[in-house]
């Protein structure tokens, strides 16, 4: 409750990807933990995990594929943009050309059934900002990962005009974007952090994660380093180097937990080595506290939650922030980024074995854990948060 006693009336609005609920899950969960009444607004691919922590939710904007397919005549030309250079093109297209005006469509009869006394959103959530602002809702952010880069966000805001105009306002600016409040994930290390006052660092911990681990999970680690291997749950999951990964862990001394997500056929993985445990899906949580490195796509819950466990880090990105979230490892020098020239078996092979034998990535990762170990929580923030709207 705020300090006056008042229970607020909360919307959280997000599009559908896991990393992006699970972002902003923390906040959500906080906020009800103090009496609030908290809502969502979610396109329908994160409707079952939303209800999945007990919220209730209203359909709002696109699914991740839908939204694929209607930037479908933008991504051919931004995969043929150097990695480093397609995040900002890729977040205009799929997220404010594409999502934002359905949202904005969407929204507009949930706001008017639930008046809101304070709207959270999660960064690539572009549709709520304007509307929230037209009627005097004071606006949380939540991101996932780091800020744009600067040559990134021209584009962007060059998108996002319409949907102010539509409200009645001008050009925004991104300090209108981010409304009054902008959690930032990212340990002090890592960097990557809006120029802004209204910046909260705050440590990412995910979204609940209910049941007990399996029992083999309890080995993971006992007898010979335990290597974690992921590339997330998305789509792009089927182009991560799986084959050339598994041949190198089968020539190691080493156990290995392979998380393919349900769009990997077990066909493309190749031969899978005896050292290797292949799983759909784990609480990556359940395996990090036992692994000594983490091999993935360079989402953002991977790299922060094996940051947040002193785990070093082999990154190979693939798509939208990873790139981002790679240079953030490397540069921290708690781990290696494997770029599109630097990831065939030989050079995940270098990689690994350096990860594994070499103290200077294990202690730069020890640095940052004690950097997120030592960021507020979402919990910590539900204050300042709940004075938005008593001010």
């Amino acid at each position: 409750m705020t300090s006056g006693g008042r229970q607020l009336r909360v919307l959280c609005t997000s599009t559908g990807g896991a990393g992006h609920i699970n972002a902003l899950a923390p906040v959500a969960v906080a906020l009800r933990g103090r009496g609030h009444v908290v809502q969502w607004a979610v396109a329908a691919d994160g409707g079952e995990r939303v209800a999945a922590m007990g919220f209730e939710w209203s359909l709002a904007g696109m699914t991740t594929s839908d939204r694929r397919d209607a930037a479908a005549d933008q991504l051919g030309r931004i995969m043929q943009l150097p990695m480093a250079d397609r995040r900002g093109p890729m977040f205009a297209a799929f997220f404010a050309r594409a999502a934002a005006p359905v949202m904005q469509r969407d929204l507009a009869p949930i706001l008017e059934r639930v008046r809101p006394d304070l709207v959270v959103r999660e960064v690539a959530e572009l549709g709520v900002a304007p509307m929230a602002a037209a009627r005097s809702i004071p606006v949380v952010t939540v991101a996932f990962s780091g800020v744009l880069p600067e040559n990134a966000r021209a584009e962007v805001m060059a998108d996002l005009g319409p949907l102010w105009h539509v409200e009645g306002f001008e050009d925004p600016s991104w300090d209108d974007v981010h409304g009054q409040i902008y959690v930032h994930p990212f340990p002090p290390s890592f960097g990557q952090r809006p120029d802004s006052s209204a910046v909260r660092p705050a440590r990412a911990t995910g979204a609940p994660t209910p049941g007990t681990p399996p029992d083999w999970v309890h080995d993971l680690g006992a007898t010979r380093p335990c290597v974690y291997v992921t590339s997330g749950t998305e789509r792009t999951a089927m182009t991560f180097p799986w084959r050339d990964v598994f041949a190198v862990i089968a020539g190691l001394d080493v156990d290995a937990v392979a998380t393919i997500g349900s769009h990997v056929d077990l066909v493309d993985l190749g031969p899978v080595p005896p050292n290797v445990r292949v799983e759909r899906f784990v609480p990556q949580v359940d395996v990090l506290q036992r692994t000594a490195v983490a091999i993935s796509h360079g989402g953002a819950g991977t790299v922060l939650g094996a940051a947040s466990h002193g785990v070093p880090q082999l990154v190979v990105p693939l798509f939208a922030d990873q790139w981002q979230n790679a240079v953030a490892v490397r540069d921290a020098g708690c781990g290696v980024l494997a770029g599109p020239d630097a990831r065939s078996a030989g050079d995940i092979d270098a990689s690994l074995r350096s990860l594994l034998g070499g103290a200077a990535h294990r202690d730069a990762a020890a640095v940052v854990a004690n950097e997120i170990a030592a960021m507020p929580t979402a919990t910590d923030l539900v204050d300042e948060i709940e004075s938005l709207v008593e001010r």
